[in-house]
């Protein structure tokens, strides 16, 4: 789930008021609202109590053995009343909190975070199936006037969706119109003007499910299926178990299935989320995943030159910080302390590897500059005076090795040879001439930097080429970042 958010957040803060919301019944059950099932349930007994009969303690097996057929919320409702103003009075008491009530029911935590992220503009449709008010209470105490629309003859003189700051689409009406659809035959045919609406929605925005479970509405289900096009991701959460109808309508969508604890935690730990994806524009990246998704909205403008260089070279700085004491040159490493050292330079390159992959794919000539400067920064050229440890010294390249790597694999698949050519060109300090003779850096970093006896023994493996073998190993241990490069033969 953890990932599963993040990606969600992700998608949501890159492309703001992209994603639209389809929410159902459970949205809001913890409100004290019923959801369609208690509903179901509540009716049954209450035909039971008419019948004088009993049906606990499963009034859904009951109902199945008095009138042969599924508990239908439309089905028991058309048996209760025959016209939409009974149905409304029926309902009416679910939605309210009685008459001698003050304080009607209130909008959830899921609520209050959705009214969050419509302010902020990243949503800016909500498509609900639910007759309550509470998504317009959350809204109104953000100071949202929403644009409501609970039925169809409404849609003509609404603003086009990409001219409104926010709709909120009833799909089935309000529970105080008595216009509003709940039996199985108004739900299975919605109005021709309603469904190009909504089929409009779905095939131009990403969608976030919660709280609907793909099994009453049969009008929205057939609408969903016509979706054709495919260019925003959708998510449908569930809860404990995915049913079968969820699943079918992601796999129709081309989308993720995604289990969550409750719609309250779900959207207050995507709002979280989301609300600090903001803030990261101007504190280091937390994951590899943030720090890509801000190199690609920097890497795409000019303008951002700037703040996609502190990206880089803060993130360089970093890395040189965490292992620049990680050995001490003068002191012979056993197998097992080099081994270590090995996987502690390794997590400490897990931001930064897949950050200069994904740079040095889409770099422009003037953004060259920066790879350049980060292996420098991480080689950091100094003398060396008095006795040291020839395998422990050469040990500390190995982070500058990773990277040279990562970008020149990277660099040779897609073809950007001027920058390869930069990189072969780059000259540091001699790290063993007192004078200030200088070096190509490629003379340092390459596959022979460790003996190929002693890294056979630090990786446990007996490789005809070990340094090469761990190198493709290791760099593609990414495949969401790699995957980008291919299968590139440069190892053989």
């Amino acid at each position: 789930m953890e990932r599963s958010l993040n990606n969600i957040a992700f998608s949501i803060y890159s492309n703001k008021g992209i994603y639209s919301l389809l929410l159902g019944s459970g949205i809001s059950k913890t409100s004290g609202i019923p959801t369609g099932w208690d509903i179901v349930i509540d009716l049954i007994k209450k035909i039971a109590k008419l019948e004088k009969e009993h049906c606990e303690p499963t009034p859904e097996d009951w109902y199945r053995n008095k009138y042969q057929e599924e508990p239908d919320y439309s089905n028991i409702l058309e048996k209760l009343a025959s016209t939409p103003t009974e149905r409304l009075n029926i309902l009416k008491s679910y939605f309210e909190n009685g008459e001698e009530e003050t304080d009607p029911y209130q909008p959830t935590e899921a609520h209050k975070s959705i009214a969050r992220l419509v302010k902020k503009g990243y949503v800016k449709v909500i498509i609900t199936t639910n007759f309550d008010r509470l998504t317009e209470k959350a809204l109104l105490a953000e100071g949202i006037e929403p644009l409501v629309i609970r039925h169809p003859s409404e849609i003509e003189g609404t603003m086009p969706l990409v001219h409104s700051k926010f709709t909120l689409i009833k799909i089935n009406g309000d529970y105080l119109d008595s216009r509003f659809l709940n039996t199985k035959i108004e739900l299975d045919n919605y109005p021709d003007l309603l469904s190009d609406y909504i089929l409009k929605i779905i095939n131009e925005y990403g969608i976030i499910s919660c709280g609907w479970s793909a099994k009453w509405d049969n009008g929205l289900i057939n609408i969903i299926k016509q979706c054709q096009n495919f260019r925003f991701n959708s998510y449908w959460s569930y809860i404990n178990k995915c049913n079968p109808e969820i699943k079918e309508i992601a796999d129709l969508r081309k989308g993720e299935i995604i289990q969550i604890k409750d719609a309250n935690h779900f959207f207050k730990e995507l709002l979280e989320k989301v609300e600090a994806l903001e803030t990261f524009d101007n504190l280091d990246p937390l994951s590899a995943d943030i720090a890509i998704a801000r190199l690609k909205k920097y890497i795409t403008k000019e303008e951002n030159i700037i703040l996609l260089r502190d990206l880089l070279i803060d993130e360089c700085i970093r890395v040189k910080g965490k292992i620049k004491n990680a050995t001490n040159s003068n002191q012979s490493l056993q197998i097992e302390q080099f081994q270590n050292t090995l996987k502690f330079y390794l997590s400490n390159l897990e931001i930064l590897t897949p950050l200069v992959v994904n740079g040095t794919y889409w770099a422009k000539e003037y953004h060259h500059k920066f790879f350049k400067e980060i292996l420098v920064r991480l080689i950091q050229p100094s003398k060396l005076s008095g006795q040291f440890n020839q395998e422990t010294f050469d040990f500390n390249f190995i982070p500058s090795l990773f990277t040279f790597y990562s970008i020149g694999l990277t660099a040779t698949k897609t073809k950007n040879y001027a920058l390869l050519n930069e990189l072969f060109n780059i000259k540091i300090n001699n790290f063993y001439s007192s004078e200030a003779e200088k070096i190509f850096i490629i003379e340092k970093l390459n596959t022979s930097l460790i003996g190929k006896e002693l890294f056979q023994k630090i990786i446990g493996e007996n490789q005809r080429t070990p340094m090469s073998s761990f190198l493709k190993e290791k760099l593609f241990v990414y495949p969401e970042y790699f995957l980008i490069i291919g299968n590139i033969p440069i190892f053989e």
